[in-house]
């Protein structure tokens, strides 16, 4: 082996390793990207009337979308994500989606 081959195959390593690195971001954006082309249907997540303030709502919301209204819970949609942890957590089905 001389010195030449040593130093082009350290180039494909530093080329290909470069690559594998960076690949997720670019595929990421680039998903992102068209991913926003498309129009997708939001779910919107609401508490009801038969609310009994049991608080998993609350304190398992991980974007703290949800305060206490005029007499039980409310989700602020301009916080939410539409993640439906509220409606996963709650033992009543006070959370419905609509």
């Amino acid at each position: 082996m001389t010195l030449k081959d040593f130093d082009v195959s350290r180039r494909k390593f530093m080329i290909v390793s470069s690559a594998a690195i960076a690949a997720p971001f670019i595929l990421n954006a680039a998903g992102s990207v068209f991913a926003s082309g498309k129009t997708e249907k939001k779910v919107t997540y609401l508490i009801g009337p038969t609310c009994i303030c049991c608080h998993h709502c609350f304190y398992n919301c991980p974007q703290k979308a949800i305060h206490w209204g005029t007499d039980k819970y409310e989700i602020d949609q301009t916080k939410c994500v539409q993640c439906g942890t509220c409606y996963e957590t709650c033992n009543i089905s006070a959370v419905s989606k609509k």
